[in-house]
C-alpha cells in the first residue's frame, strides 16, 4: 500500500483569546456537575465548547460557534443562576459596544445588548450571577441585569464616570465593582446602599518610565478580603480591600501580566502573560496570626504569549486551563501544578475540514473563507490546482464534491454556493465557475453532501433540520451543451426526522447532528448525535428511521462496501450495523453484524486505552480503519479478534505487540509502516488488528484508491506564529 504523507496542508487555527468554565469551583466536597463545560474563544470569533468528561486528559469538543472575518472574541463568561431550572448561559464581548448571549444549539446569538458607551474592553459577573458589569473604552462602567432568564438583558445603571479606559473588571461579591484602568489606577465602586454606583476609592500601581501602566487583569479573593492585580510592568500586587492598601507586591514577570486565576480555597493564585511563564503564588503562614503570599513555583508551558487562564476544582476534578498565541489549550493541575503532567488538547476542528475525491485524485481543505484544492499525482508529487476565496465574512462550515469531481458545494451558516470545477492547462489548474442560484444562496448549512445517483444535494442546517434540493450532477462533462442549471423554482424537500425531548438542565446542542454520511449509491444517509442517536434516512422513500441509541458518544461513522455502517465512539468502541433490515426486526441485536457481535466486546486493550478520541473511520477492502490525533489502526473484518479472556500482551523492548495484531513504534519511517502493512496482508490469523503511532498531529486519514492511503499531518510547531518574548538565558 502506498502512503501519501501530506504535511503541505496549511490548516492553521486562530490564536486563543479567552476561556471560562461554566461553573465556579465548589467546596471540594461535591462531585463535578454533569453540565460542566469550558468555553474557549479564538481571534476569528470562533467559540469552542469542551466537555471535560470528568477527566484531565480526554476532553470532547461538543460544538463550535462559527466566527468570521473581522470578528474576535475578547472575553467569555457563563451565568448560572441556581434558583432557575436552566442550563448555563454563555456571554461574550469582542471589539464592539455589544454584549452577546449565545444559543449553543444553533450557534447564533440569542440576544445582543448595546451598552450605549464606548467599545467594550472587559466584563465580569457578580457572585449571584444576576448582573454583568461592562468596562468600556471611554471609561464608562455599565451594569446589565440578566436575572430575567435566557435572552433577557436589561440596562440597569452606569457607575460614576471617569475618563480612563477600563481594561479589566471584577466584582467583589455583589456589593463592589473593581476596575483596572489604562492610567495605572484601580478604581473601586460601591454597588449597595445609598451610595450605589459611587466611586469610593482609587488605588495606584507602579509607574512605567515612558508610558502609563496598564492594569490588564484583576481577580478578587472574597474569603480573604483581597484583590490581585497584574499590570504592564510585570508586577503582581495583592491589595487589602478592607483598608484599601497594598498588601504585597511581586515583580516576577519580565513583561505584561495578562491573566490571573485563583483556586477554590483562595490560597493559590496563578499569573501569566507575555513572558510565557505561569507563576504560582501560595498563601503561607509567616507567624502565629499572619500569613504571607510566596512565589512558590513557575513553569514554561507555552511557546508564546499566554492570553487567558481559568481554573476549576471539585472533589474529582482539578483543572488549570491556559491558552494564547500558541493556539493550544493546555491543561494542568491546580493542586500539584509544579509536578503535574501537562495535557495539550488537539487542534482538530470538531467537523473534519478535509475531504478527498478519488476520481480526480483531489485533496480539498477549507478554513475561514478559503477553499484549497491539491491534486495528488501517482508519483507521490502534489500540486495546488485551485484556491477559492469567498467575499462573505462568515466562516465556511462544510464543503462537498461530487463523485465525478466536477461540482463543489460550499456552505456557511446563512448561505451556500455551488461551483463547477473545469480542468485547465492540461490538468495543472482548475477553473472555477459559479453556478448561479438564488435559492441555494438562501440555504445555510452545518453539513452538505452530494447524493449523486439521485441528483440531490443533502443539507443539515443550524436548526437541525435535514433537507435536500435537486441538482443534476451527472451531466456530460465533455459536452458544452449539457451544462446543469440550478432550478430556483423548486421547493427544498424537508425530511421528518425523529423527535428528541430534552431533559431539564441539559444542553440543547447535545441533540444536534454531528455526523452525516451518504452511501456510495446516494440512496441512504446516516446521521448521528452526541446523545448516541443514530438515524438512517432513505433518500428514495424520504423515510427516516432511528435505528438505535448508543450509550457512548459516536464520534465518527462511515458506510462500507458491504452496505453496512461502521461506528466508532468517544470511548474507543467499534461497531458494525446492518441497515438493510425489515421493519419487524429493528431491535438492537439484529442490527449488529456477525462480526460486530463477535468482536466489538473483544477489542484489544491497547486500542481502548489509546489517548484522545477517534476522529475518523473508513473501510477499505474489508479493513476498518480508525484514526486519532496521534495514531492509526485497522481491524480486519474477515477475521475475528482473540476473546478478551484469552488476550495477553508481550512487550519486547522497543516495540509494542499484542496477540491480536501488530504495532509499530514512533521511530518507524513511512517505509517501515508500509512494510508492516504488507506483512499484515499475509494469511496469519493474528493480524486482524494493526496499530501505529508513527504519525503526529493527524488531521485526516482516508483512502485515495484501494491501494493508496492519504495521511494529513499538521504539527503545531510548523504553524506560522508571531515572534515570542525572549527570555533571558543563564549559561551554566
Amino acid at each position: 500500500m502506498d502512503i501519501h504523507r501530506c504535511r503541505f496542508v496549511d490548516y492553521t487555527p486562530e490564536t486563543i483569546t479567552s476561556s471560562c468554565f461554566s461553573h465556579q469551583s465548589n467546596d471540594l466536597t461535591k462531585l463535578t456537575p454533569k453540565n460542566l463545560r469550558l468555553a474557549v474563544g479564538r481571534s476569528d470569533g470562533t467559540i469552542e465548547i469542551f466537555n471535560p468528561c470528568n477527566s484531565t486528559s480526554k476532553w470532547l469538543l461538543e460544538t463550535t460557534i462559527n466566527g468570521g472575518a473581522g470578528q474576535s472574541v475578547e472575553g467569555l463568561l457563563w451565568a448560572l443562576q441556581e434558583d432557575q431550572e436552566s442550563t448555563p448561559r454563555l456571554f461574550s464581548i469582542g471589539g464592539s459596544t455589544y454584549l452577546t448571549e449565545w444559543d449553543l444549539k444553533t450557534g447564533f446569538p440569542t440576544a445582543n445588548q448595546d451598552c450605549n458607551a464606548g467599545v467594550i474592553w472587559s466584563f465580569g459577573i457578580n457572585h449571584s450571577q444576576s448582573k454583568i458589569a461592562v468596562g468600556c473604552d471611554d471609561g464608562s462602567v455599565v451594569v446589565i441585569d440578566i436575572a430575567g432568564g435566557k435572552g433577557v438583558m436589561e440596562h440597569e445603571t452606569i457607575l460614576q464616570r471617569q475618563q480612563s479606559r477600563v481594561l479589566s473588571i471584577c466584582w467583589v461579591g455583589d456589593d463592589m465593582i473593581v476596575g483596572g484602568c489604562a492610567d495605572g489606577r484601580i478604581r473601586c465602586w460601591n454597588y449597595s446602599g445609598e451610595g450605589k454606583g459611587r466611586l469610593i476609592q482609587t488605588l495606584r500601581v507602579d509607574k512605567a518610565k515612558t508610558e502609563s501602566t496598564l492594569i490588564w487583569s484583576l481577580v478578587a479573593i472574597p474569603t480573604l478580603g483581597q484583590l490581585v492585580s497584574g499590570d504592564s510592568t510585570g508586577s503582581v500586587k495583592f491589595w487589602d480591600l478592607k483598608n484599601f492598601v497594598l498588601y504585597q507586591s511581586f515583580t516576577v514577570h519580565d513583561a505584561d501580566v495578562l491573566c490571573l486565576t485563583v483556586d477554590a480555597t483562595g490560597t493559590k493564585v496563578f499569573t501569566a502573560g507575555v513572558d510565557r511563564n505561569i507563576y504560582n503564588f501560595n498563601l503561607m503562614k509567616s507567624g502565629k496570626n499572619s500569613r504571607k503570599w510566596v512565589n512558590s513555583s513557575n513553569r514554561l508551558l507555552h511557546a508564546n504569549d499566554v492570553r487567558t487562564m481559568c481554573s476549576y476544582q471539585s472533589k474529582n476534578l482539578d483543572l488549570l486551563v491556559s491558552g494564547g498565541v500558541s493556539r493550544i489549550v493546555t491543561i494542568n493541575s491546580v493542586e500539584n501544578f509544579q509536578a503535574s503532567v501537562t495535557n495539550k488538547l488537539p487542534v482538530n476542528p470538531m467537523h473534519k475540514n478535509i475531504i478527498i475525491n478519488e476520481a480526480k485524485r483531489l485533496l480539498i481543505m477549507w478554513q475561514g473563507q478559503q477553499v484549497k484544492i491539491w491534486r495528488l499525482n501517482q508519483d507521490q508529487s502534489k500540486k495546488l490546482v485551485c484556491k477559492l476565496t469567498l467575499n462573505d465574512p462568515e466562516n465556511i462550515t462544510s464543503v462537498a464534491i461530487s463523485q465525478s469531481g466536477r461540482y463543489l458545494a460550499v456552505s456557511r451558516p446563512s448561505t451556500s454556493k455551488l461551483f463547477e470545477l473545469i480542468d485547465a492547462d492540461h490538468g495543472s489548474k482548475l477553473q472555477v465557475v459559479k453556478v448561479p442560484s438564488e435559492l441555494f444562496a438562501t440555504l445555510g448549512a452545518r453539513f452538505v453532501k452530494f447524493a449523486d445517483d439521485l441528483n440531490l444535494i443533502l443539507m443539515v442546517n443550524f436548526e437541525n433540520e435535514v433537507y435536500s434540493v435537486e441538482f443534476n450532477v451527472n451531466d456530460d462533462e465533455e459536452s458544452e451543451d449539457d451544462l446543469s442549471e440550478f432550478d430556483d423554482s423548486q421547493q427544498p424537500t424537508q425530511y421528518e426526522m425523529s423527535e428528541t425531548t430534552s431533559k431539564l438542565n441539559t444542553f440543547e446542542h447535545l441533540h444536534n447532528y454531528t455526523n452525516l454520511e451518504v452511501s456510495s449509491d446516494g440512496k441512504l444517509s446516516v446521521l448521528s448525535k452526541l446523545d448516541g442517536t443514530i438515524e438512517v434516512l432513505n433518500l428514495e422513500t424520504k423515510e427516516a428511521t432511528k435505528i438505535l441509541k448508543l450509550n457512548e458518544i459516536p464520534t465518527a461513522l462511515a458506510f462500507t462496501s458491504k452496505g453496512t455502517i461502521i461506528v466508532t465512539t468517544f470511548d474507543h468502541k467499534l461497531f458494525e450495523f446492518n441497515i438493510s433490515f425489515s421493519s419487524s426486526t429493528t431491535d438492537e441485536v439484529s442490527l449488529q453484524t456477525t462480526w460486530s457481535k463477535t468482536n466489538s466486546p473483544n477489542l484489544p486493550q491497547q486500542f481502548i486505552t489509546l489517548s484522545g478520541q477517534p476522529y475518523g473511520i473508513f473501510e477499505n477492502q474489508g479493513r476498518f480503519w480508525v484514526y486519532g490525533s496521534n495514531w492509526v489502526s485497522f481491524f480486519d473484518s474477515n477475521t475475528n479478534l482473540t476473546p478478551i479472556s484469552q488476550q495477553h500482551q508481550s512487550t519486547p523492548q522497543g516495540k509494542k505487540r499484542t496477540r491480536n495484531g501488530s504495532a509499530s513504534n514512533g521511530s518507524d519511517t513511512t517505509r517501515k509502516v508500509k512494510e508492516t502493512l504488507e506483512l499484515s496482508n499475509g494469511a496469519s490469523n493474528d493480524k486482524c488488528y494493526w496499530f501505529t503511532n508513527n504519525y503526529k498531529s493527524l488531521l485526516f486519514v482516508n483512502k485515495l484508491s484501494v491501494d493508496e492511503l492519504v495521511v494529513v499531518e499538521r504539527p503545531v510547531d510548523e504553524m506560522p506564529s508571531s515572534p515570542a518574548f525572549k527570555l533571558s538565558k543563564i549559561n551554566v
